[in-house]
């Protein structure tokens, strides 16, 4: 919950590898991606190609990943006039990743919560600042109870979300009597599962997430806000808000989705098993490309950026660095432009957010027959995911099912056994296996291919 276990992908380019390359448009379907990584790298790197009209219709588990999704990409698509590049990524970064904010990143959240509110109670005003988002097929219910959601991220000055006891309470829970060897429990899972899946980690940064829930940390920074937004099940009482508290992974960590490979294969450079860079720079990395593609549509060029290249702080021991919220008042509030010059035009693409059972229902609706070129499923929504479904896809449609190999706290067998059900589940569908050699344990996705048949036997049951 609240962030993939598998990296970014780009749907587009998936599909063109095995599919109609003369297509002018591409319907794509997500199905539990949790973060928006697939939907922003498929955008960002949309120049890449020849030029398409993409829609990425998005179905997630529960409304708080619609709420965080769009946060996100609203936080993705805002010009860099009012805010450096780096900074940007920087928040983008702890929201996504870390229960603990930087002041300015709390008064940014609370703002942009306050900004959402009204873009998802005045649809027309959405359409004039975002039109390249649309939450319009959601149902009414499920829109009320974001509303209420992100009324309840306006408080994140007000301590309502103590985020420190929450992770603590989770992490004694968890382990039980082991708590008191935690740091023992961390380095087994790192360096008995983690590592071996993900070397790129390094293990002094994925100890400090488990320990405290902060995944990304730089030397020049101090986190000491929650970040609400981490929050699940809220609702009013009276003045106050209700929530039962972080619900998120707390094993397998968000460094997943950006901080494992790069295009500047320097980031990725090592010395006797140590690396240079930490999974926190690889990630910025990452991210800063992915947020400058978007907005310039042109290749991202680090040697004209004046970027830090001297810090190797993955080859270099941190001293401890306190994790708690700060005992002041409520900071000033922040005021975001509401402008069209706010966001960045994606005139090439619209991200539809859909209601969970759109899963039940649009397989039956006619424009939805063969109108998808390619889907992506979570692996938390492979049950989910019925025959009917699939009648919504293409002949040549990619699909895409993501694996557990990276849940570190699954045994290997059932990891194993996953993998089988999704081999099972791609049979039952009449798929074509892309990755013949697929191997749930070492392989991120399973690819397959839709073959060319009729649906009525698949729909009828």
């Amino acid at each position: 919950m609240f962030w993939g276990v598998s990296p970014a992908l780009d749907l587009q380019e998936e599909y063109l590898k095995h599919g109609d390359k003369r297509a002018y448009e591409l319907n794509f379907l997500v199905i539990g991606g949790c973060d928006a990584r697939h939907l922003l790298k498929t955008l960002a790197q949309a120049y890449r190609t020849e030029r398409r009209y993409m829609n990425l219709f998005v179905v997630d588990g529960c409304p708080e990943l619609i709420a965080r999704q769009l946060l996100i990409m609203s936080l993705a698509l805002e010009r860099t006039t009012r805010v450096g590049l780096l900074e940007k990524s920087r928040r983008l970064m702890e929201v996504y990743g870390n229960i603990l904010l930087r002041p300015e990143t709390s008064r940014y959240l609370i703002a942009k919560a306050r900004q959402l509110i009204s873009m998802i109670t005045n649809p027309d005003y959405m359409n004039c600042l975002l039109p390249c988002i649309s939450l319009e097929q959601m149902k009414y219910r499920e829109r009320d109870y974001i509303e209420n959601l992100l009324n309840f991220w306006t408080t994140g000055n007000t301590n309502q979300f103590n985020a420190c006891e929450l992770w603590e309470h989770r992490v004694r829970h968890n382990l039980g009597v082991r708590y008191d060897t935690r740091f023992g429990v961390y380095d087994w899972d790192y360096h008995m599962r983690l590592k071996e899946l993900a070397s790129q980690i390094c293990y002094p940064e994925y100890k400090h997430f488990r320990e405290h829930g902060i995944a990304f940390t730089w030397l020049e920074t101090e986190v000491c806000r929650p970040n609400v937004s981490l929050a699940a099940g809220v609702y009013q009482c009276g003045e106050r808000y209700l929530h039962r508290g972080y619900l998120g992974d707390m094993v397998t960590s968000p460094f997943i989705a950006y901080g494992l490979d790069c295009e500047e294969k320097d980031m990725l450079k090592s010395d006797h098993g140590v690396n240079y860079k930490r999974s926190t720079d690889v990630s910025e990395r990452n991210v800063m490309r992915m947020l400058y593609e978007l907005e310039n549509r042109q290749k991202f060029e680090p040697e004209s950026m004046n970027l830090e290249k001297d810090k190797n702080l993955g080859m270099v021991v941190l001293n401890k660095i306190d994790a708690k919220i700060s005992e002041r008042g409520p900071e000033a509030p922040m005021v975001l432009r509401e402008d069209r010059d706010t966001y960045i035009n994606v005139d090439y693409g619209k991200v539809h957010f859909l209601s969970l059972s759109a899963l039940d229902h649009y397989p039956h609706k006619p424009q939805f027959q063969g109108l998808f070129h390619g889907v992506f499923v979570g692996n938390n929504m492979i049950g989910r995911v019925k025959p009917s479904v699939w009648s919504m896809t293409r002949d040549d449609a990619v699909v895409i099912m993501e694996s557990r190999k990276y849940m570190v706290e699954l045994k290997r067998d059932d990891i194993q056994a996953f993998g089988d059900q999704i081999q099972q589940m791609a049979t039952a569908a009449q798929c074509e296996i892309i990755n013949k050699n697929f191997d749930p344990q070492k392989d991120d996705f399973a690819k397959f291919l839709i073959k060319r048949r009729s649906w009525s036997s698949d729909i009828s049951s």
